[in-house]
């Protein structure tokens, strides 16, 4: 029983696994830069110019994360990225119909393996097109639907795909622009990343933060996932 278990767990690490490999090979692909890959324990991180491997202790990140960011701000990278964000879904749907494909034109001794892969990338395909979010996050459908769209939710989008990409490019946030991190804020689903954002670009241009912000930030914070905190957390205390 407990090794049908381990099976399945893994199982589920390598559906997961592929799902975010659609995302990053794509960017790669495209020319964006690497910058973070996990799934479950294994994680894999660009830090000081340098990829390192090390062991996943944040569960938020246990579902899978993959993140290649932009080297420039360049007008292409919005379909690029877009491009992106669909890879991981078409993947699991490929992934899926491919194993059931085997199951029905082969008499295979892995067949109850290849079932639960199928319906594993099933369930993450339709987990990441069919609702609009999970937990705090877009799905993929959603954030392809805002991107491509005509109006305030693609400039806030965009914003944040000029924000990546400069910071990529500098590592350092003192370069972008204002105007972007205010679009961010004034989105409710951006908005603790915005001043997130915020924060950081003020210590870096002003050497401290700003007060009015840093209140607003720590206010939000009540509210938002302990995962996504501790992030948060880290990062700004790397500035100081």
């Amino acid at each position: 029983m407990a090794t049908k278990i381990i099976e399945v767990i893994f199982i589920m690490f390598f559906v997961i696994g592929t799902h975010e490999l659609g995302h990053l090979i794509t960017g790669l692909i495209q020319g964006f830069k690497f910058h973070l890959f996990v799934v479950g324990p294994l994680g894999i991180k660009r830090e000081n110019h340098k990829i390192k491997v090390y062991f996943n202790t944040n569960l938020a990140y246990y579902g899978g994360v993959a993140a290649t960011l932009p080297v420039d701000d360049n007008p292409k990278n919005i379909k690029k990225f877009a491009n992106l964000i669909l890879a991981g879904p078409i993947v699991s749907l490929v992934l899926a119909v491919i194993c059931l494909l085997i199951v029905y034109l082969f008499n295979t001794s892995v067949e109850k393996t290849l079932n639960i892969i199928a319906t594993g990338s099933l369930g993450i395909f339709l987990a990441t097109t069919i609702p609009s979010k999970t937990g705090t996050f877009f799905t993929d459908r959603k954030r392809y639907q805002r991107l491509m769209s005509n109006g305030k939710e693609k400039d806030i989008e965009v914003a944040v795909l000029r924000l990546m990409g400069i910071y990529s490019r500098d590592n350092s946030y003192k370069n972008v622009n204002i105007d972007d991190i205010n679009l961010m804020i004034q989105d409710s689903n951006y908005q603790y990343l915005g001043l997130f954002t915020k924060l950081c670009f003020e210590y870096e241009t002003l050497g401290h933060f700003n007060p009015e912000t840093k209140f607003i930030f720590d206010e939000l914070t009540h509210k938002m996932p302990k995962s996504i905190v501790k992030v948060t957390t880290t990062e700004l205390n790397k500035l100081k």
